[in-house]
């Protein structure tokens, strides 16, 4: 069993508001190599109030809140001092080197936990994050703003040069999960009905929204590629790079790179991949293990 940590900034469900926090959450809930010990909530999509309550009613609609631990996070990126950090220090010190800690959302929970223990990276098996870009997200004559790491760029720029392994999903790589119509279909003829009805209730919206914004049917599973690839690294190329990102790049979320030497643990140096190899196993492992989600959800017992 892995020992995984969720951070992020859930807003499923909420009108306008991105989905994909949820969807990793729900994978992850899927997963039975899975050992999710604790999510910690943050600022992003969404003020820290709602993507706390946002979480806080996906535990208890799956029976959830005496089982997983749920933290409060940073409101801002000066937020420091809150229970998050305080629990994320605490639980890498107590779990040297094994707790995989899966980032997606501003990164100001990780800086402030190692402002509490500066072994706090040292501590960690591994961090999985989501956010930057490679080069501008451009949408017919749209640009997407970045929002993880232009939210809190000292935070950023300090957890991507820590001394721990670090694998970044960047937006651009992202782009190659799209859920579309396809994707929107199989969800209709899910084998796990009451699960089915849940997520087909809760991205309803967001997929007719996000298609209007990106100009395609559907919407991109941004944060879901982050727990994929901690599952199936071997979809994703390796591509070893130096990150070289200063907090001014950061502010618009530009990610820049070397040619790196050394290890992954090495400050700074990390996995950077540029595409998913299989797309269709990609959606297979994502569909599979919202299917083996065996909890009803609370209100759904009439759709199983």
């Amino acid at each position: 069993m892995k020992k995984v940590i969720l951070d992020c900034d859930n807003t499923i469900g909420l009108e306008e508001k991105d989905v994909d926090d949820g969807l990793a959450f729900l994978f992850l809930l899927g997963r039975e190599d899975i050992d999710l010990m604790a999510v910690t909530s943050v600022f992003g999509n969404s003020s820290l109030e709602e993507t706390y309550s946002t979480t806080e009613k996906m535990l208890n609609d799956f029976k959830l809140e005496d089982k997983i631990k749920h933290f409060k996070g940073a409101a801002e990126a000066s937020d420091y001092d809150t229970e998050a950090a305080e629990y994320l220090a605490k639980a890498a010190a107590e779990n040297n080197n094994e707790i995989t800690l899966i980032a997606v959302g501003p990164l100001s929970n990780l800086y402030a936990a190692w402002k509490i223990d500066n072994n706090f990276f040292k501590n960690l098996k591994e961090i999985i994050i989501m956010g930057g870009v490679t080069e501008p997200l451009q949408f017919g004559d749209k640009t997407i703003d970045e929002l993880n790491f232009s939210c809190d760029p000292e935070a950023a720029e300090k957890v991507l040069k820590s001394e721990v392994p670090v694998a970044l999903m960047s937006g651009n790589l992202c782009l190659a999960a799209r859920f579309g119509e396809k994707s929107w279909r199989r969800v209709n003829r899910s084998k796990n009905k009451a699960v089915r009805a849940y997520i087909k209730d809760k991205i309803d919206h967001w997929y007719e929204y996000s298609s209007e914004i990106i100009g395609l049917t559907g919407f991109y599973m941004w944060d879901v590629v982050a727990v994929v690839y901690m599952t199936a690294p071997e979809i994703f190329p390796y591509n070893k790079r130096k990150f070289v990102s200063s907090v001014e790049d950061l502010k618009s979320g530009s990610i820049k790179t070397d040619k790196a030497e050394g290890r992954l643990q090495d400050a700074g140096v990390i996995n950077l991949p540029s595409t998913i190899i299989d797309t269709k196993r990609f959606k297979d492992i994502v569909f599979a293990a919202w299917d083996k989600i065996d909890i009803t959800p609370e209100g759904y017992a009439d759709a199983e």
